[in-house]
């Protein structure tokens, strides 16, 4: 018997709760790669540059940068060093999953609350060209986070129901 609910490729959990915020980073780069176009058409063919569209490919990409790490962190790809972790028994390897997501999830949580009064005090003055409170560059960093934590969180559970599906379906097939 097979586990429909293995994931289509290795690493990401065929349950995709970041399926929005996949969509969401996809469109934002279509807008920046369209921006960073009409810049240069209109700076080099018309002669006459976007003012403002250098701010908003820059303000997406940041955006960009700090949603795409939550989305890694659902797919369990950030980076890590992992020598040694190997040849850990399957125990200590449970347990230091744990420590690193504990880790990881408090400094997130950490990270949330200085940057939202750095956005309040950047709210006081604007962006050049766009007339953007200037807070909307740092705030992405303070969602990130709260995504980044959520996804750590969701992903040790879904891992957890789904490694005990698969083993229930182990013993069923073993008997």
């Amino acid at each position: 018997m097979t586990d429909t609910s293995a994931p289509a490729k290795q690493g990401r959990p065929a349950l995709d709760l970041f399926m929005p915020l996949r969509i969401a980073i996809t469109l934002g780069l279509i807008v920046v790669v369209i921006l960073t176009l009409a810049q240069i058409f209109f700076r080099f063919v018309l002669d006459s540059p976007l003012i403002w569209s250098e701010e908003l490919a820059r303000l997406l990409i940041v955006w960009i940068t700090f949603i795409g790490a939550a989305v890694a962190c659902w797919d369990g790809r950030h980076l890590n060093i992992d020598v040694g972790f190997g040849a850990l028994p399957l125990v200590a390897r449970s347990v230091v999953r744990l420590i690193n997501a504990a880790l990881s999830v408090g400094f997130c949580i950490l990270l949330i609350s200085p940057t939202l009064r750095l956005v309040k005090i950047e709210n006081f003055s604007e962006m050049g060209a766009l007339e953007l409170p200037s807070g909307i560059v740092r705030l992405p960093v303070a969602v990130g986070a709260v995504f980044m934590a959520l996804a750590i969180v969701l992903r040790l559970v879904y891992r957890r129901r789904r490694t005990a599906r698969t083993r229930e379906n182990f013993l069923k097939d073993a008997m």
